[in-house]
């Protein structure tokens, strides 16, 4: 088997060809995501030789923000399971936790929010690990109208995230 010399916070190492973040910091749940040669990164993706690799936790500010990003994607799941027709706005982190915009028939009850926090349980104990991949504008648009109307702003030439759920591997954190 052959392997990649990379180096994992500041000690140079040695890794399995193909491995990824995740199996790098497997043993490490405070990890959320990783900084490659200084840019952060999702953990699933694969590394490759010479990168310096390093791991950015819940505990600091970069992985607050990812963990607040990751979270207003649980809530919107949770919404859209109590309440199927509820239309999705925007929901991006932000300095002291994260909001998200929704279009929905009725205002939230305190019951619905209790079921909505609820849902939000189940569904990290269902372990879903949210990857992130980047679209053009036109692939955006497929995903949903109403995100798009959030991303007007943006320039035709913007790149812009789009998220989707992986049911089968650990949401981190």
């Amino acid at each position: 088997m052959s392997t990649l010399s990379v180096t994992i916070d500041g000690v140079p190492s040695e890794c399995a060809a193909g491995a990824t973040g995740l199996d790098v910091f497997a043993d490490r749940r405070e990890v959320v995501v990783m900084r490659i040669d200084g840019e952060l990164r999702d953990l699933h993706l694969p590394l490759e030789a010479g990168q310096a690799i390093e791991a950015v936790t819940i505990d600091s500010p970069d992985g607050l923000m990812v963990m607040r990003h990751s979270t207003a994607h649980v809530l919107a799941q949770a919404v859209q399971h109590i309440n199927p027709r509820a239309k999705l706005g925007i929901g991006p982190p932000i300095e002291n936790g994260f909001y998200y915009d929704f279009d929905v028939e009725t205002p939230f009850t305190p019951d619905d929010l209790k079921a909505i926090e609820k849902r939000m349980e189940q569904i990290v104990k269902q372990g879903q690990r949210f990857t992130r991949r980047v679209v053009s504008d036109e692939a955006a648009a497929q995903v949903t109208s109403a995100w798009m109307e959030a991303a007007d702003d943006h320039s035709a030439a913007a790149v812009l995230p789009v998220h989707r759920v992986a049911r089968t591997c650990p949401l981190r954190g």
